[in-house]
């Protein structure tokens, strides 16, 4: 049981990681290093362009209620495509509703409405700042209702942070997320196999 609840935990977080992540258009080009990443103007007619890292390992730190962990993590642009298909699909297709909006006065925001079943429904919201490049930021609030169990019917505010680190190290490979205590799987992996299971 204790291990479930561990890895429920590790996969809420890889959720709110990877919606920075998610996108449904090619990728923009990348900003100069250190150029905020306002949000794009979109040409007439054309759909919203998404938030997109940089290839690479990233290093998150992310704080929940007080409490600190970090996190690595390897995208390339195929884990980030493969992402946008599957994103919604890392609990067996619970997400109704995921979306990343440019905001007007630069960055991202952030929302997602989620049917966990015994977890309750879990609607998040947040922005998402940053060049993308060597940086990032995401704070987000999600509030549960419907729970079985009472005390997680609340919300909570995280804040992710991230940095580009370089290129993944020998042994890493893209969609791999190294959490606290030197758990690692792969998202794309993790989101096929919910998909299979009809998670929740």
């Amino acid at each position: 049981m204790g291990a479930k609840v561990k890895l429920g935990l590790v996969l809420g977080v890889a959720v709110l990681v990877v919606s920075a992540c998610a996108r449904e258009e090619p990728a923009v080009s990348e900003p100069a290093g250190g150029e905020p990443a306002d949000a794009p103007e979109a040409a007439e007619g054309a759909r919203h362009t998404q938030p997109v890292l940089r290839d690479g390992l990233w290093v998150m730190a992310s704080e929940t209620d007080g409490m600190r962990s970090a996190m690595r993590m390897c995208v390339d642009a195929d884990v980030q495509q493969r992402m946008s298909i599957l994103g919604s699909q890392m609990s067996g297709g619970a997400c109704e509703e995921s979306t990343v909006t440019p905001r007007p006065g630069g960055g991202w925001a952030v929302r997602s409405v989620c049917d966990m079943g015994s977890g309750g429904r879990v609607v998040s919201e947040g922005v998402t700042t940053g060049d993308l490049n060597n940086a990032y930021r995401t704070e987000t609030t999600s509030t549960t209702t419907g729970a079985a169990v009472p005390h997680m019917n609340r919300s909570v505010t995280q804040v992710v942070e991230g940095e580009h680190r370089g290129d993944c190290p020998d042994g890493m490979q893209p969609g791999d997320l190294e959490a606290p205590g030197g758990i690692r799987f792969n998202m794309l992996e993790m989101a096929e196999m919910a998909g299979r299971s009809g998670a929740p």
